[in-house]
């Protein structure tokens, strides 16, 4: 299967990658040629310099066999005619990262698909989405849903009133929780990530990431007390751009206080024309004494979103150092991640491609992967896969499955029933299969779903 990804930038890059390890022959087009240079020394991925609005170039990176064509360049206008012309050409899937809303926002008069586009992706509405989200879950590092909700996939910090703190793995089986979820990785405080087994045991300070039913995630979050499903009722957002806009708009929506914050007189304007009920504020949102007269100490969230990481972490952390109970930020920069996720101050961080790229990768898989998340505390992917006849594991039970290293299989789903992985379990076709994994075994764990 054939892929062309237009746009090299930080969503293109990872998306090629992700999609080149499937065995998908990918090809990344970008107008830089550093860029194009940079990712070819880098990863094992045909590139193209050029425009992706070029046909001459769609048409030598081999447009007409593919199944797949995403554009996600910055520009809302070269990914609509970009797609236009993959269209003309015979690609199959268009995808195309649209972030502003004026092109299809009547589509009485203009609709994506007069100009070929199956998909559209917009990572602004996507990340305030998840900001939103996250905020229902104040104690939480990560949230992923599967199967509609009926499996979870969450991540919290273990402090020093956590009864878990001391037990190991085996230590966990009296619980009536137990055996309906899995303990499927410990973050370390040193930054060691373990798959842990019945010998492990969880430490003040650690990150546990554990998946199960939603009915036994509430009920281990509960003995944990760890705070879930709250109703925020004062948020504070701070940057009146499109991503701010969207999560004031949605908690508006959700008769959720709030404040909008920007330091330009002219966006703070501009979004208080678009908003109803939200409160608009000019001022320095680095400023102890500013988030005071605002009233950080009284909010249940503060989010920064101003689209400059260095502006975003340090919002935060000033708030939460002035007293905000929850604070999240927005990450550009994928190089962050791994030191943010040690920073205590921080809650939660949402990165906006990796947002994106799994989006995408839901809204487009085909064959054996059904769905994926892409993990913001540690490098790791829990993947959902469908188990055809003829596979390596098909027939066989967990334990004697040759799994590899870093991997695992947290549950199965028959015919809409889900089912923590045991090893006595034997997995049949057409069977949906939660793994976790770290990205070494990735290509290893999906080499066991293929057909024989």
């Amino acid at each position: 299967m054939k892929a062309i990804v237009v746009g090299a930038g930080e969503i293109g890059r990872h998306l090629a990658k992700v999609l080149a390890s499937e065995g998908r022959d990918t090809v990344l087009i970008d107008q830089s040629e550093g860029v194009r240079q940079h990712v070819q020394e880098s990863a094992d991925i045909m590139t193209l310099q050029g425009s992706g609005t070029s046909s001459m170039l769609l048409k030598e990176a081999g447009i007409s066999d593919a199944d797949l064509f995403i554009a996600v360049t910055d520009s809302d206008k070269v990914n609509i005619i970009a797609c236009a012309i993959a269209n003309q050409n015979g690609a199959k899937t268009k995808v195309a990262r649209v972030s502003s809303t004026e092109y299809f926002n009547n589509e009485e008069i203009l609709k994506p698909s007069d100009f070929g586009i199956d998909i559209l992706i917009n990572p602004e509405k996507l990340s305030a989405n998840e900001f939103v989200r996250l905020l229902s879950f104040p104690d939480t590092r990560e949230f992923v849903e599967f199967e509609n909700g009926k499996i979870q996939l969450v991540a919290f910090n273990v402090d020093s009133n956590n009864p878990l703190v001391g037990k190991s793995m085996g230590n966990l089986v009296g619980y009536s929780w137990a055996s309906k979820l899995r303990f499927t990785a410990i973050k370390r405080p040193d930054g060691e990530t373990v798959i842990p087994t019945g010998r492990d045991s969880i430490q003040k300070a650690d990150e546990v990431f554990v998946i199960g039913s939603h009915e036994a995630i509430n009920e281990m979050l509960d003995f944990c007390n760890v705070a879930y499903r709250v109703k925020p009722h004062r948020v504070i957002v701070v940057g009146a751009n499109r991503v701010g806009i969207y999560i004031a708009q949605s908690l508006e929506i959700n008769g959720i206080n709030t404040k909008l914050v920007d330091k330009n007189l002219d966006r703070a304007e501009t979004a208080s024309g678009i908003l109803g009920k939200s409160t608009v504020l000019c001022g320095d949102y680095l400023d102890p004494l500013f988030l005071d007269e605002i009233g950080v100490k009284d909010v249940d969230g503060f989010i920064s979103v101003t689209g400059h990481d260095e502006d975003d972490i340090m919002a935060c952390v000033t708030a939460k150092q002035s007293g905000a109970k929850y604070v999240s930020a927005l990450i550009q920069q994928p190089r962050y991640l791994p030191i943010l996720a040690d920073i205590p101050l921080l809650d939660a961080v949402v990165s906006r491609h990796l947002v994106a790229v799994s989006e995408i990768l839901h809204l487009v898989r085909r064959g054996h992967i059904i769905s994926a998340a892409s993990l913001h505390e540690i490098e790791a992917e829990v993947l959902e896969m469908i188990v055809d006849p003829g596979t390596k594991i098909a027939g066989k039970t967990v334990s004697s499955i040759r799994f590899p290293d870093h991997a695992l299989i947290a549950a199965i789903v028959r015919r809409g029933i889900h089912t923590v992985a045991t090893g006595d379990l034997t997995i049949l076709p057409g069977d949906h299969v939660i793994v976790f994994s770290l990205p070494d075994a990735i290509s290893k764990v999906e080499e066991l779903f293929l057909a024989q």
